[in-house]
C-alpha cells in the first residue's frame, strides 16, 4: 500500500505540476519520483516517505536530499528547506502553504533568480600565534616582556597575553571581514558572515549571487585575493540552495 506521507525539499515558483524524475529519498527499497504539490502559485518539491519512518541524517539520506536541491536549482530558484521534513499527507502540506503563503512568497522574492556561492578564507601559516604576533607591535612587545626575563611569567600574565592574541586575532578577522565584503559589494545581492570554525579561518561569508553572474563572481574571488598577501587563501563553492538567505519556519505545520 502507497504511504500517504510526503518529504519536503523546497518551494519554488509555479503554476503547472513539474516532474524532477525519481531521484528522492529511498522509500521502500526504491528512490522515490520528486514533483511538485501546487497551491496557488508555489510548489512544495516532494517524494513519498512514511511519516511513521525514522529518518537520521545519514549520508544516504543527505546526498538524495542535496542532490534534489541541485536538480530543481538547474531550472528555477528553489527556497531550501532543512534536512528532516516530514508531513503526514499531500493535505498537511497544502495546508502549510496556504497558511504561511505569505511569508513563502516573502522568501521567494527574497531569492528569486539567485543561487548561493561561499567564500572561505584561511590563514596559510605554521602557526597563527606567531602570524598575529608578527603583525601587532604591541602584541609583541608585551610577549618579549612576559618570556623574556630570566623568572617563568605567571599564570595572570599567560592568560592576559592569550586574551590579548584572542582579541587582536578577531580584530584582524573583523577588518578583514570587512574588507572582502567592501570588495564585494557590487558584485552581490546580498552576504552573510558566519561564525568562523577553526584558528586559521579568517571568515566564511556566504553571497547571493544573480543566476546569470555566477562567472562573474568568480572572476572576482581572483580578483579580491590579488589584493591580499600570499598567507591568505581564498576558497570559493557553489552555486548551493540559498540556504543562508532564507527565514522561513514550516514546523508547526509539517512535523519532523
Amino acid at each position: 500500500m502507497a504511504t500517504t506521507g510526503r518529504y519536503l525539499y523546497g518551494l519554488i515558483r509555479t503554476t503547472e505540476d513539474v516532474e524532477f524524475g525519481d531521484i528522492g529519498l529511498e522509500h521502500a527499497g526504491a528512490r522515490e519520483r520528486v514533483h511538485t504539490l501546487v497551491v496557488d502559485s508555489v510548489g512544495a518539491v516532494v517524494s513519498a516517505f512514511s511519516p511513521k519512518e525514522r529518518l537520521l541524517p545519514l549520508r544516504k539520506n543527505l546526498e538524495p536530499h542535496n542532490e534534489v536541491l541541485r536538480e530543481v536549482m538547474k531550472t528555477t530558484t528553489v527556497v531550501p528547506m532543512t534536512f528532516g521534513h516530514v508531513a503526514r499527507s499531500e493535505a498537511e502540506i497544502r495546508k502549510t502553504l496556504r497558511r504561511h503563503r505569505a511569508a513563502i512568497g516573502t522568501q521567494l522574492d527574497r531569492v528569486n533568480g539567485a543561487v548561493e556561492m561561499g567564500l572561505k578564507v584561511k590563514w596559510d601559516v605554521d602557526s597563527i600565534y606567531d602570524y598575529i604576533v608578527g603583525v601587532d607591535p604591541e602584541l609583541a612587545a608585551f610577549r618579549d616582556q612576559v618570556f623574556g626575563r630570566s623568572n617563568a611569567p605567571s599564570q595572570n600574565e599567560k592568560m592576559e597575553l592569550g586574551k590579548l592574541f584572542e582579541d587582536r586575532l578577531n580584530r584582524e578577522r573583523d577588518e578583514q571581514t570587512d574588507r572582502v565584503v567592501e570588495m564585494f559589494k557590487e558584485s552581490v545581492r546580498e552576504h552573510r558572515a558566519n561564525v568562523p570554525k577553526g584558528e586559521k579561518v579568517v571568515m566564511d561569508l556566504a553571497f547571493l549571487v544573480e543566476r546569470d553572474a555566477q562567472k562573474a563572481f568568480e572572476d572576482r574571488v581572483f580578483q579580491v585575493a590579488g589584493a591580499f598577501p600570499a598567507e591568505y587563501v581564498f576558497d570559493y563553492s557553489g552555486p548551493w540552495a540559498p540556504f543562508n538567505f532564507v527565514d522561513l519556519d514550516l514546523s508547526m505545520d509539517v512535523e519532523n
